[in-house]
């Protein structure tokens, strides 16, 4: 039988002519090291993007699709370098971009912050949390306090009630074997207390780690991060999809190149998906998962400014632990 959501997710899914989202790795370094993530064993180089690299991307971003989704995440907590964040924050809003996403950890979102971010234009902040207690929290966010980011987090829902307009704050677990257990908790603590809870699915980051997810070899629908997002590294490479974290297959570089035709360069691999022809894939794509993950819940709490509820189905995930 037909998985539902991954045939309503296949039905979305095309050649588009320029990335529905876009990734930018603000910074590659982190201050954890979470178990279902690929950081801890990144070899390339880390480094921090230069202004006038994100100049030129919301640029061309702005003037070619100013709706595309912008995504602060991938492979590096944005929150190291939280006046970067802020300024690359003001320039997208300046030049027009329509959304402006982050993804933390939330360890660095302290009380001092809360007001710049809530005020600077952001559309959405996602915290990754996958705990209700410490134990669990610290086992799978490996580095993190519970104490600190569950202070930081509400502190930050409070403040944003505070406001008439601002981003949403999603809450976000990822399920696991080593805390599946508390979800149920985790909802009803987080919608008490104003947030949007946001489920999802572990992703494999290209076949590197485990999910729960099982789906017949013959109900594989295209990947829906292949066909809609695009990654930029801090240093400008782009590579072929979010499975690719060291950027062995890249498309070129952003320095270099316009994004469009960085996006049209990587077609032929889209287009192998969209035909099916799987065999025809590079190797990664042979043993990766995240084609099946591709979308979460989202659970609306009762009161407060994210009350209203949603309209539309859930929407492709970007690609962040």
């Amino acid at each position: 039988m037909i998985n539902p959501e991954l045939d309503r997710i296949a039905g979305t899914l095309r050649q588009f002519g320029f990335p529905r989202k876009f990734a930018v790795e603000l910074c590659a370094e982190c201050n954890l090291a979470c178990t279902m993530c690929h950081h801890p064993f990144m070899q390339r180089p880390k480094g921090t993007m230069p202004m006038p690299l994100w100049q030129k991307c919301a640029d061309e971003i702005a003037a070619t699709a100013p709706s595309t989704e912008v995504w602060f995440s991938f492979c590096g907590e944005p929150l190291l370098e939280p006046q970067l964040l802020l300024e690359m924050l003001a320039y997208g809003k300046k030049v027009g971009l329509q959304s402006l996403n982050l993804n933390t950890n939330g360890q660095l979102l302290t009380p001092d912050l809360a007001g710049p971010i809530l005020d600077s234009g952001l559309n959405l902040i996602v915290f990754g949390i996958d705990g209700l207690t410490a134990k669990t929290y610290e086992s799978v966010r490996v580095l993190g306090d519970h104490e600190t980011l569950y202070a930081n987090v509400e502190h930050l829902l409070a403040e944003r009630a505070k406001r008439e307009s601002g981003p949403e704050v999603h809450v976000q677990f990822i399920v696991m074997d080593e805390n599946e257990e508390e979800l149920d908790a985790f909802k009803d603590y987080w919608l008490e207390r104003g947030a949007i809870v946001k489920v999802r699915n572990k992703l494999s980051w290209g076949g590197t780690f485990g999910t729960q997810m099982e789906v017949p070899d013959e109900e594989r629908i295209p990947c829906p991060w292949s066909l809609t997002m695009m990654h930029v590294f801090w240093d400008g490479r782009v590579p072929r999809c979010p499975g690719d974290t060291e950027g062995e297959e890249g498309a070129g570089n952003a320095w270099h190149e316009p994004l469009a035709v960085l996006w049209e360069r990587l077609g032929a691999y889209r287009q192998l998906h969209l035909e099916h022809r799987w065999n025809e894939l590079p190797e990664r794509c042979q043993d990766c998962k995240d084609w099946m993950t591709g979308a979460a819940t989202r659970l609306r709490p009762e009161e407060g400014p994210f009350a209203e509820p949603l309209e539309e189905p859930a929407e492709l995930e970007e690609k962040r632990a």
